[in-house]
């Protein structure tokens, strides 16, 4: 199925930071994962396995990239079979559906594990990789632009780039479909990410130095076929083309391994309309949990045949709340570049569709559609920096199944406790736990309450329950022991009086998003002091204000600050203290 028309090779070997690349990042990053999963149509246990993998992906945006490959069994309609597929599948494990293996780097046939995506994506890339694809729709040509640039040495002369052609949205039947609702209706399966076509070698082409420092450029011509399999071939979609690129460290007798880094390749349609910009992907960044607002990347692809100088976007959050940004920039004809802006989201999982109204000035009709879901934080305050706060644990007869622990937003654990004691020969039988707990203020927390049993604290075994008390005495987070196997709620812990003696409006902060001047004012209220935290808790800037009138405004200047979530405590003459978050957006 291969056909390369030719390919060049520009080998740039320069002093570390001087480097003349257009796609691919300079800095050290940590390693993105490439799951290539051995499946089937008539694999019953499959369609569970794509469930784990769609999570792991959802859960590592633009980082963690599914390969389906299809090695035998099943060629009725769609034929999902290649030799390239059959080639990868026995060199790497030739034992059984499903079955996978993460960055070529776990034991042969070991099958695929959570853990092992986990591992790979806390591991320092030794090279980064960058590039692009543009699609000639009328030819069905290809152009891919790969770079390849070394952070640090690798362990052997040559290294192996592989790019491979994936395609998405390939209705077909599949065993137990349905054991996967997402992709799964009327009786048919929307196959993803299946492999269709190796472009490079099967194993990669060889590329070399591999020291740090050295910048390699890859660039190759494709001619897309209309139909691969034979028989019952599919049709080759190129609206549902997706082109991954990896690299790996070396080559033994059958095969390449490990994998180093991957990326997926942005993939431009050529069109001849003057203005046509176009979502290659929409994610949401990592979350600060303790936000009421989300950071999205959009990376917008510039199909059109003028340079895009401007976008005016309208969000609409389950067809009901919006929220209008406008970009102005300069994306050149077939490029693509990564916007980010921050958007108020309320609490719980909603739809929100991202919509392009107007380009270059002129009006404009594209979408785009992602779920996300938001959860509820609490601000818990104590009077002083060392002060305590107090969780209190009803346990049930079985305390040996219930554990807690509360970790920081990049799941370190700062404290945790349990197992308790079992109540042998009770029916039932309860025991209250009251913990103090000293935490670290400013930063976003989650308590996590487990029971190994799955069925909460409560109900046939004793009425347990959980509270979390602040420094004043007041119950700010408050569960009931029928959480099933875990309950969990997030937290900021902050030096104030209690903020229930404070009205939420007592405080007006405009305009939001900001990108200059942020104006507080107060509703019967004398200001004393502004403290501002940025996401990481760490005090950005400290303002005594001492207003003469409840009606005084303050101005505060944000044009210096990054562009990011902010969270600002507003104290009055009482000692009170409001926590009000802003989003900046500075360019």
């Amino acid at each position: 199925m291969r056909k390369i028309v030719f390919f060049t090779t520009l080998l740039i070997f320069f002093v570390k930071g001087i480097v003349a690349q257009q796609y691919v990042s300079t800095e050290p990053l940590f390693k993105n994962a490439v799951i290539e999963e051995f499946t089937g149509r008539s694999c019953q246990a499959c369609p569970s396995s794509h469930v784990t993998i769609n999570e792991l992906m959802r859960s590592y945006p633009g980082r963690v990239f599914a390969m389906y490959i299809h090695p035998n069994g099943t060629i009725t309609y769609p034929n999902f079979e290649t030799i390239d597929g059959q080639t990868i599948y026995h060199a790497l494990t030739g034992s059984g559906l499903p079955n996978g293996i993460v960055n070529r780097c776990t034991n042969n046939g070991g099958g695929f594990v959570i853990e092992h995506v986990y591992e790979q994506t806390n591991e320092e890339a030794l090279c980064n990789i960058g590039g692009k694809v543009v699609i000639d729709e009328t030819s069905r040509t290809a152009t891919i632009t790969v770079e390849v640039y070394y952070t640090d040495d690798s362990n052997v002369d040559a290294n192996y780039l592989t790019i491979a052609m994936l395609q998405d949205s390939i209705w077909g039947t599949q065993s137990n479909g349905e054991n996967n609702m997402e992709q799964y209706l009327d009786g048919l399966y929307c196959h993803m990410s299946i492999l269709r076509d190796i472009i490079t070698p099967t194993w990669g082409e060889e590329i070399s130095p591999t020291t740090e420092g050295t910048l390699i450029t890859k660039t190759y011509k494709y001619t897309i076929p209309e139909i691969i399999g034979n028989p019952n071939g599919v049709e080759v979609n190129i609206n549902h083309l997706r082109f991954i690129a990896f690299v790996t460290n070396q080559m033994n007798s059958y095969k390449s391994f490990p994998i180093l880094n991957s990326c997926r390749l942005p993939l431009l349609i050529k069109s001849q309309n003057n203005v046509f910009p176009h979502f290659e992907m929409v994610t949401e960044k990592r979350p600060d949990l303790c936000s009421n607002y989300r950071t999205f990347n959009i990376d917008m692809i510039n199909r059109g045949l003028d340079g895009l100088t401007s976008i005016k976007m309208l969000m609409k959050i389950d067809n009901g709340d919006t929220f209008e940004y406008e970009w102005t920039g300069n994306i050149a004809s077939y490029d693509v570049e990564r916007i980010e802006f921050d958007m108020e989201v309320p609490v719980g999982t909603h739809e929100i569709e991202f919509n392009i109204i107007e380009a270059n000035g002129i009006a404009f009709n594209h979408s785009n559609t992602i779920t996300i879901t938001r959860d509820e934080w609490h601000a818990i305050y104590v009077e002083n920096e060392n002060d305590e706060i107090v969780l209190e644990l009803m346990q049930d007869k079985f305390g040996s199944e219930t554990t807690w622990q509360i970790v920081d937003d990049r799941d370190n654990i700062i404290t945790s406790g349990g197992p308790y004691d079992y109540f042998f020969g009770q029916p039932t039988a309860t025991e209250l736990h009251e913990i103090p707990l000293q935490l670290p203020l400013n930063q976003c927390l989650r308590f996590i309450i487990s029971d190994s049993a799955r069925n909460g604290i409560c109900c046939d075994f004793g009425e347990g329950y959980y509270k979390i008390i602040d420094g004043h005495g007041n119950v700010v987070i408050d569960g009931d022991g029928d959480f099933g196997a875990k309950a969990s709620h997030i937290f900021t812990l902050e030096v104030g009086t209690d903020v229930n003696e404070v009205e939420e409006d007592a405080f007006e902060i405009y305009p939001n998003p900001a990108k200059d001047i942020v104006k507080l004012s107060a509703a019967n209220h004398h200001l004393s002091a502004v403290r501002i935290y940025n996401c990481l808790g760490m005090m950005v800037e400290e303002m005594n204000v001492r207003t003469q009138h409840a009606s005084d405004e303050i101005e505060i200047n944000v044009s210096g600050y990054k562009s990011g979530i902010y969270f600002i405590n507003v104290y009055d003459n009482n000692g009170n203290v409001t926590t009000k978050k802003i989003s900046v957006i500075n360019n």
